[in-house]
């Protein structure tokens, strides 16, 4: 805490006097004093149990004062008539003690009426609200915003979890709409914005450091050109609940999942004819060794017929088992484990479902057995009701439809199955080789944090995606988040960000939803960036991975045809990315050989006339490095016309060969990233036909403006948050 332990002591003390007296929510005026020991000005009220002694206490702090409500039971003391401001006289503050124990009386009778609090008037200033909440997964959360009657009204506040630094105080403010109004306006003195930033970080320190404090509202605070005062204020607290005990054999654990990600041996437990034997299929291409355990005569012939040699138990099995998948139904699962981990296994992953995601008593107490009973040893549990791990360098695939690779650089981690194999399928078709994917379905055992580390970890990594409903220690999750994404472009879907949606979290994987409120400063706080689809994170990455580093918003961007090039500018200037004008130099050089009939060179380029819709490669050249070379542009996306020059490539493919082959070389010596852009227009088969010769030469390649604009403000958004957490000397992937 800023200001020392004694603060702290002093704090913590009138808290737990509190808590001994079961009191859990704090008067005005002992939760004014606990701010008031961080040393933050406060109007400090008089309690007053009559009218009389109120006009007295008026008297002696001088009009005009403000009157308001003595009473735990009301959390909003406007809401009953419980305020009253700027009274001038005694006779006035005895009326209002009246006036305001009858609107008391009136709304709430049940309500305890311990009398008002008198205190003085704060002239002039904005009113805006600090405050803290406690989250069961993710802890202290800070939020700002303005305050006083308007802050239901305008819900203009932002929010991140604590505790911050001034720079990320001063930030929550400048994000803030009504920014304008504390900066001076209409004669009005600025307001002090580093006092309201101190504010900030001493309650954001406090919930920190006193975990007894559940809930602070201090609303309104004055702020003005002289400081902040917090007008009111109202504490709630409860004892610390107990911590879950640790997990004593996490090192072995985390081991063991990274064996299952190198994995010598893999046994598939169940697999059936009923499921055209999925697992087995899948692992077909497996470069080590692989057995199956079917103890189902029925079942063993087809096993056998795949090539797969099968054993009766674990105990067959005579090397030691790195990997295990297990598709038996729920009620075998629990023994399954057992026997697993009287075998050694490393790693089971758990394709069963029926667990804590059907809301059911038996799948919650079923889950609840697998998680204790793996707790007590030291397997690695992956699921359950997930699709397991994915290797593609080595063949440990999670569905037959995805193809190996030679080793890649992206990780990805779900808490979908589909959308883990459909990630890897399509990730594979987009020239995206994904070195480790994970879906972990309840991950009642391992969560996705573990996983984001150990994917941060491996030096074969350039870039994570992440496809996450819930997690159950948000705290941990958001320090493996930002640990990752300060080594890398971290890329995040969350399902559930709707109400719908989260809604249908819970019958998929058990996961709590949280408030978009804590998961966008999360976002924020952590440098990763939120992604609204699997597409989305697949351009992101592409991006990312196979393009430069973007120094900027400031896009270059050629179009063939007037229409495109306003619409192409209108979709990434939305997107939040800047279509600058060009410099003069480059200006004055375009007009040297621009084609101004149905053209023109301002930014966007209508360049379609000039360079023969793809024809004539020298003036695409040419206006490719103009753009390089022009310091007022950090990002190329060009615009590739099938739908004018389609036909000419359907039955002259060399034509557009040629052309690839020069954005090809282009892209190898440009210091600037360059996208290309290909519609489907009416030429859909030639389009897919383009696309994989233009990935297959390096190129990154989207299907639409929109796709494509999404993707670098995604991708600019994260070098962004770098720069503004590590400073501007971080390059990509350092």
């Amino acid at each position: 805490m800023a200001s020392g332990d004694s603060i702290g002591r002093d704090v913590k003390h009138r808290i737990n006097a509190a808590l001994a007296a079961r009191r859990s929510v704090l008067g005005e005026i002992e939760s004014k004093e606990l701010i008031a020991a961080l040393g933050v000005r406060v109007a400090m009220p008089q309690m007053c149990a009559t009218a009389d002694e109120a006009a007295r206490a008026a008297a002696a702090i001088g009009f005009p004062v403000a009157v308001k409500l003595g009473s735990t039971d009301v959390s909003h003391k406007s809401d009953v008539g419980g305020v009253v401001l700027g009274l001038e006289s005694a006779d006035a503050v005895r009326a209002a003690y009246d006036g305001i124990g009858e609107n008391l009386a009136a709304k709430l009778p049940d309500a305890h009426f311990d009398g008002v609090t008198v205190q003085p008037m704060v002239a002039g200033g904005v009113e805006m609200i600090v405050g803290i909440t406690r989250d069961d997964r993710f802890g202290p959360i800070i939020t700002v915003g303005f305050g006083g009657v308007l802050v239901e009204l305008m819900r203009d506040v932002a929010t991140r979890l604590a505790p911050i630094d001034t720079a990320q105080a001063r930030e929550m403010i400048d994000s803030l709409r009504g920014r304008v109004l504390l900066g001076g306006y209409r004669g009005r003195q600025p307001t002090d914005l580093d006092a309201l930033a101190e504010l900030i970080v001493k309650a954001g320190d406090l919930a920190t450091e006193v975990h007894e404090l559940c809930e602070l509202d201090l609303n309104p605070v004055a702020v003005n050109e002289h400081g902040v005062t917090v007008l009111d204020a109202r504490a709630v607290v409860a004892a610390v609940p107990a911590k879950l005990p640790p997990d004593l054999h996490r090192e072995a654990r985390m081991a063991n999942l990274r064996r299952a990600f190198e994995p010598r041996t893999v046994v598939v437990i169940g697999d059936k004819r009923a499921g055209h034997y999925m697992w087995l299929r899948a692992l077909k291409g497996f470069k080590g060794k692989l057995y199956s355990v079917q103890i189902d005569p029925a079942e063993i012939a087809g096993i056998e017929a795949l090539g797969i040699e099968n054993k009766l138990s674990l105990a067959e099995i005579p090397e030691p088992i790195d990997y295990a998948l297990s598709a038996v139904p729920r009620q075998v699962a629990p023994r399954i484990l057992r026997d697993c981990i009287a075998a050694g296994v490393g790693a089971l992953g758990f394709f069963t479902s029926g667990f804590s995601e059907t809301g059911e008593d038996l799948g919650r107490r079923l889950e609840d057995d697998i998680r204790a009973t793996a707790l007590a040893a030291e397997i690695a549990i992956i699921g359950p009701n997930c699709m397991g791990l994915c290797n593609p360098r080595i063949g440990l695939l999670n569905f037959a439809g995805i193809a190996p690779n030679d080793g890649g650089d992206v990780g990805f981690i779900s808490q979908s199955g589909t959308h883990a194999v459909n990630f890897c399928l399509q990730a594979a078709a987009r020239g995206i080789k994904v070195s480790r994917a994970a879906s972990i379905g309840n991950a009642t055992v391992i969560e996705a944090a573990d996983y984001l580390d150990l994917m941060s970890d491996d030096p074969a990594t350039r870039a994570i995606a992440i496809y996450i409903e819930g997690v159950r220690d948000g705290r941990r999750f958001f320090e493996s988040l930002k640990r990752a994404a300060g080594r890398h472009p971290v890329f995040v879907l969350k399902g559930g960000a709707t109400e719908a949606g989260a809604r249908a979290t819970l019958s998929h994987t058990a996961s709590l939803a949280a408030p978009a409120a804590v998961w966008d400063a999360m976002m924020q706080q952590s440098g990763a960036v939120a992604i609204a689809s699997i597409d989305g994170l697949l351009d992101a990455l592409e991006l990312s991975v196979r393009g430069h580093p973007p120094k900027g918003r400031r896009m270059g961007l050629v179009a063939m045809t007037g229409g495109q090039s306003v619409v192409i500018t209108d979709t990434f200037a939305a997107a939040g990315l800047r279509v600058p004008t060009l410099s003069p130099d480059s200006i004055e050089e375009l007009k040297s050989f621009f084609n101004i009939i149905g053209g023109s060179y301002r930014n966007p380029l209508d360049a379609g006339g000039t360079i023969g819709f793809g024809a004539d490669l020298g003036q695409l050249e040419r206006i490719l490095n103009i753009l390089e070379n022009d310091a007022a542009i950090d990002s190329i996306a060009l615009e590739i016309a099938t739908g004018l020059r389609g036909d000419v490539w359907r039955t002259h493919e060399n034509e557009l060969i040629g052309l690839l082959d020069h954005l090809a070389a282009f892209n190898s010596r440009t210091l600037k990233p360059f996208a290309t852009i290909l519609h489907g227009a009416h030429l859909e088969e030639l389009v897919a036909r383009a696309r994989d010769l233009a990935r297959a030469r390096g190129l990154v390649v989207f299907d639409s403006f929109e796709r494509g604009a999404r993707a670098f403000a995604a991708v600019v958004e994260y070098h962004d948050r770098r720069e503004a957490i590590d400073g501007p000397a971080r390059t990509v992937n350092s």
